[in-house]
Formats: structure tokens, C-alpha cells, sequence
């Protein structure tokens, strides 16, 4: 073909060769009207946080996310955004928008749809792309992102382009109901229900830039086009005193209680109580309550919620008691509640017990042992709930109790854990003892404040050393995978929903996600807006290294262990802290913690009190506590 031969130009992507939707709309109209329909849905679901990392082809998201939910949060790094969206999805219990552009910035969401997955936090990720025309064309920032994240999510949706035809507006709003139905899952906002990240791909065309102000301008339109349409969404909606998404609270069936109570009859029965168990300290006092009414020992998990309750039946300490040499301690049946807890003794032993187990969950058994003898699909509160009803009923002196001796036998041995564990405050070398210090931190933390902590060994720390008392404050960690991947932005997150929080971390988990600190900038751009600025500290317990592996089997006089494992990195935290307008501090004393710790409360941005710590022998310091 000669070069004057004449043909088709073809379009490329920066022309604006699509002037209209089908409807004779033009494109920045009809992506206004399309995602404000969308949003709007969101809204009436309860959504009301957004999270965004700016991007080109995320232009129409962005702008229409803003302008309907008044602002958003901005993070430039999209791993980052996604757990701190995860940290404020799971503080708030409420599903958490997540926004970025195509290409790699969707896969930096992996690291958190995995931890929200298995820590089943509801997350709505919406991601932006080219249309089909341009995929597999070589276009720039474009790949497959249909189903990126595979099944580890529980609903995918390609968006169609968008579109002001009512057919096409109505789906939007069906789709943005079902994400939120799915992230959700089957008990709305219940930490530990079967909930989970969601993901949604909308493909756009140029021009980009959606009209603002249309899709609000247009809504009665909408909303009268709707009605001749024969969806009368909206107008229910108006008169329906319902929430768009409710939740029944179950209860168990008069077959299921009795079975249980026989099976527990005069045996040794322990309970235990893993990560969400109970979310407020009146849930928490109605699992004492089951506890007390059918003497059931309860093995609190530090994240379980019932620690907050000084009660002989919560048992705190069992990790001590896990080291074989109990065997009277031993159950015939065990009632799990949610996963596993951290303790590893834990796991293993019971697992190893020969117990009939009956496994109460919204979703799964989680059962790694195998053990599963029943499952029970309910929320803890919903089980304990049902058999305190029983027990209030005319009979219920006749109601069976587990062995009452067994119970006591707990109750004495966890006592005698107690003194053991609290002495680290007064020991000789406490200064170099990472106990101590947490025993300090527990002691001095704002009552009703958060306590986010990392992962490896600050959550480990704390199943030691965190001790039960009537003091209330929520601990959350991501222990989804037990990964360290995310741990500052996630604490942020969950920090936006409390005045004080306090993160409490290691330096290689602090390495991995400094960039979080970036959102002291973003915390303070948004109190210039007007949004209340909350007080975050960040206590880090720096061993220069992987000091979690002088606990491991890979503990070693080797070469190879240092270098492979125990990684020294020797890196100035109050120098880096200081790169993101973070106040830091050095401290090599309880006593200079303290005082450290007391000066970031109650100050508005992030905070930091650096406690240095050797980084070989964690195993022989935690030795006498255990």
C-alpha cells in the first residue's frame, strides 16, 4: 500500500474520539451521573470512608468519590492506602473504599486483600482501567486486571463503561449493593463474622475528567427516570425505616443447647477465645457470664476482647501452662470461638488432646489440628447468648455444668502465673527487658484508647506480659497471615477512629512500612479542613534486627544466623521519623519510657518513643516470666 493510500486513522488513547455515551450524553456527564449513582448507593449502604491514591485514569473515581462523600483520605502509595484502609475498616467495623489507578498500583493492594481475607475485614477495592479496546494492545499502564486478586476476594465485578441509560444506572446501584453485601458478609458490622474484601474494575474512556456537580444536580432527574422505569429503589428508600442492609441476630435451636449441655455434663471443659471474641466490654462481660453459669475457663487470646474483665474464669496466662508438664489441665471438650489464639503452646497442645471440639464461627472451622468434632455457625455472643437464656428459664437449677473441680484447677494455676509474670517490672536488668516496658506501656495507656500492635514479637509481648484488669482499652493487630507487611499504615487507619492510640512495634515491621508516617502530612491537610486530628504513639521496641528468630528453630551459633536471620540493620529511626515531621526520641530506661510515653499523649499527629533493646538473647529474657 502506497504511503497516499487513504484508510481509517486509528484513535489512539489521548484523543477524545468517543464524544457521547448511548445516549447522546457526553462522556464527562455520563461518568458524573454513572458514578454518583454509584457512590450514592454506597452511602446508603453506611459507607462513608474513602481512600484514595491519585492517578490519571482514576480521575472520574477520585473526583466523584470526593465530591460525594464531602472528602477522602489520599495516600500517593496504594500498599500503603490499602492498610490503612484495612486498620480504619477494622476499627470502624464498616466497609472502607479503596481507590487507584491501573496497572502496578492495583497489584500493590495484594499484600492487603490476603490480610483482609484471612482476617476477614470488609474492604471495597475500585479500580480504574482501560477500556476493552485498548486491552492487550500494548497500551501504556494497562494489564489484565479482571479477577488480579483471584478468589481472594469474595465478589468481582467488571463495571461496564459508563452510561446514563436507566438500565445501565441501575446496575450500578445493584453492584455497588452487592459489594457491600459480600464485603460485609452475613453479620454487618461484626469483627468477627465472616466478612472480607470486595473488588470492582471500572474501565474508562477519555476525556477523563468527569463534570462536576452533574451527578447531584441530576439525582431528581435520576430518581423520576427511575420511577417511570419501574425501579422504585429510591422511593422506598424514602419511606422504609430499615436499614439497606440488616443483620437477625442468631440464636441457637432448643435441639443444638441441649445437645451441647449433655455434652458438657460434669466434663473438663475449656473454652477458648480468639481474635474478636468480644468487640465491647458488655459482650465481654456476657461471655464471664456464660463462663461463671456453666464454669468454662476461658482462654482469653490478648486480642479476644476479655482481658478488659478481672474474672478468676478468664484465664490469661495459659501460655505458661502449655509446656507438657500439665497434663491435668488437659480438657475432654473444648469450645473454640473464632481462630486459634496466638499462643502456639496453645495450638498445639490442645490440638494433641484427644478433646471433642465444637468449633463456634460465622464462616470456617480454621481448625489446623483437624480436630473439628462439631461446628456451630453463629457469633459467639449469639452462642453464649442462647445458653444464658436457658439457664434464666424456670428449670434452670436443673441445667448441667462442666466439672467445677476442673475449673478451679485452672483458676489456681493461672493465679500462680500472675506474680511471675507482673515481677519483670522490678528486675534488676529491666532496662533491657522488653516486658518491662510493656508492663510500663499497659499501665499508663489512656483508658478507652486503641492499642494497635504489630505482629512477631510485640503481639507475643503482649500475650505474655498483658495481664487481665478492669482497664478498657481495644487491642487490635493484623494476625490475619501474621504478617509485618502494612502494620504503621494500618495502625493510622485505625487510629482515625479513636483520640488516642498508641502503635506498638518493632524495628523491622517499622522498616517495612515507614512510608506510612507520610500521613502525618495527610492528618494535618485534613485538620486544616476541619476534620479532628487524633493522636497517635508510636512505641518501638528496636532490637536492630529479627531478634523473634533467638526464639526459633533456626536459632543458631552459625554463620549463616545472624546473617540470614537475626539481619542487624542499623537504622536511625529518630533521623527517619524526623524525614516525615515525626517527633522521635531515644530512651534506654523504664523510667525515661515513662516519661517519653506521658509527653506524646493527647498531642495531635504522630509521635514516636524509640526503646532501644539488644538484639541477641530475647529467649533468655523472657525465660524466668514464662
Amino acid at each position: 500500500m502506497s504511503e497516499t493510500s487513504s484508510h481509517k486513522q486509528l484513535p489512539t488513547d489521548t484523543q477524545e474520539h468517543i464524544p457521547t455515551d448511548t445516549q447522546g450524553v457526553s462522556i464527562p456527564d455520563a461518568t458524573a451521573v454513572f458514578l454518583d449513582a454509584f457512590f450514592e448507593e454506597l452511602q446508603l449502604c453506611g459507607v462513608c470512608d474513602v481512600v484514595v491514591s491519585p492517578g490519571s485514569r482514576s480521575t472520574s473515581l477520585s473526583m466523584m468519590a470526593f465530591e460525594r462523600f464531602g472528602d477522602v483520605y489520599v495516600d500517593v502509595d496504594e500498599r500503603s492506602a490499602a492498610f490503612f484502609a484495612l486498620g480504619l475498616a477494622k476499627a470502624k467495623n464498616k466497609p472502607v473504599c479503596v481507590i487507584c489507578t491501573s496497572g502496578t498500583a492495583v497489584g500493590n493492594w495484594m499484600p492487603a486483600v490476603l490480610e483482609a481475607e484471612s482476617s476477614r475485614v470488609p474492604l471495597i477495592f475500585l479500580s480504574s482501567d482501560r477500556p476493552a479496546r485498548l486491552q492487550g494492545v500494548g497500551a501504556p499502564q494497562t494489564c489484565d486486571q479482571l479477577k488480579i486478586f483471584g478468589d481472594h476476594v469474595k465478589k468481582f465485578v467488571q463495571m461496564p463503561l459508563p452510561d446514563t441509560n436507566p438500565a445501565i444506572l441501575s446496575y450500578a446501584r445493584q453492584m455497588a449493593l452487592e459489594l457491600v453485601i459480600n464485603a460485609e458478609g452475613s453479620a454487618p458490622g461484626v469483627r468477627s463474622s465472616d466478612a472480607g474484601p470486595v473488588h470492582a474494575n471500572f474501565p474508562f474512556d477519555n476525556p477523563l475528567k468527569p463534570t462536576m456537580g452533574r451527578g447531584h444536580q441530576s439525582s431528581e432527574k435520576r430518581k423520576a427516570e427511575e420511577e417511570r422505569n419501574e425501579n422504585p429503589r429510591h422511593q422506598e428508600a424514602q419511606t422504609n425505616t430499615l436499614p439497606t442492609i440488616s443483620m437477625a441476630e442468631p440464636k441457637l435451636s432448643e435441639g443444638t443447647v441441649h445437645s451441647f449441655l449433655n455434652e458438657i455434663a460434669d466434663k473438663r471443659v475449656l473454652a477458648v477465645c480468639g481474635e474478636g471474641c468480644a468487640e465491647t466490654a458488655e459482650q465481654a462481660q456476657q461471655m464471664v457470664a456464660f463462663a461463671q453459669m456453666y464454669q468454662i475457663p476461658l482462654l482469653a487470646d490478648p486480642l479476644s476482647g476479655l482481658r478488659c474483665v478481672d474474672d478468676p474464669l478468664v484465664i490469661d496466662n495459659y501460655d505458661n501452662l502449655f509446656d507438657g508438664s500439665h497434663p491435668e489441665l488437659l480438657p475432654q471438650v473444648i469450645v473454640r470461638f473464632g481462630r486459634w489464639p496466638v499462643s502456639k503452646g496453645c495450638g498445639i497442645e490442645l490440638g494433641a488432646c484427644g478433646a471433642q471440639e465444637i468449633v463456634v464461627d460465622m464462616r470456617d472451622t480454621r481448625d489446623m489440628n483437624s480436630c473439628t468434632s462439631a461446628f456451630i455457625r453463629c457469633r459467639s455472643l449469639g452462642f453464649v447468648g442462647s445458653l444464658l437464656d436457658v439457664n434464666e428459664a424456670p428449670a434452670a437449677n436443673k441445667a448441667p455444668v462442666a466439672n467445677k473441680t476442673f475449673a478451679q484447677q485452672w483458676i489456681s494455676a493461672n493465679d500462680a502465673q500472675r506474680g511471675k509474670i507482673i515481677s519483670v517490672a522490678g528486675a534488676s536488668n529491666k532496662n533491657e527487658l522488653e516486658g518491662a516496658y510493656v508492663r510500663k506501656l499497659l499501665e499508663l495507656i489512656p483508658e478507652h484508647s486503641l492499642l494497635f500492635s504489630a505482629s512477631s514479637m510485640s503481639i507475643r509481648a503482649l500475650d505474655t506480659f498483658y495481664v487481665k484488669s478492669n482497664k478498657q482499652f481495644t487491642l487490635l493487630c493484623n494476625r490475619g497471615l501474621n504478617g509485618i507487611d502494612g502494620t504503621v499504615s494500618s495502625a493510622i487507619g485505625a487510629g482515625q477512629n479513636f483520640k488516642q492510640t498508641t502503635l506498638l512495634i518493632g524495628d523491622l515491621a517499622m522498616q517495612h512500612d515507614a512510608n506510612g508516617l507520610a500521613f502525618q502530612n495527610e492528618m494535618q491537610i485534613r485538620a486544616a479542613r476541619g476534620c479532628a486530628m487524633p493522636s497517635i504513639s508510636i512505641v518501638l521496641l528496636d532490637n536492630d534486627g529479627g531478634a523473634i528468630f533467638d526464639i526459633l528453630p533456626q536459632k543458631s551459633a552459625d554463620d549463616y544466623f545472624e546473617r540470614l536471620f537475626l539481619t542487624p540493620q542499623n537504622t536511625d529511626f529518630v533521623s527517619l521519623a524526623a524525614g516525615y515531621h515525626v517527633d522521635a526520641v531515644n530512651v534506654q530506661s523504664v523510667e525515661n519510657f515513662e516519661n517519653a510515653y506521658i509527653e506524646t499523649l493527647g498531642k495531635p499527629g504522630i509521635h514516636m518513643v524509640v526503646v532501644k533493646l539488644p538484639l541477641q538473647g530475647v529467649q533468655d529474657r523472657y525465660k524466668p516470666y514464662q
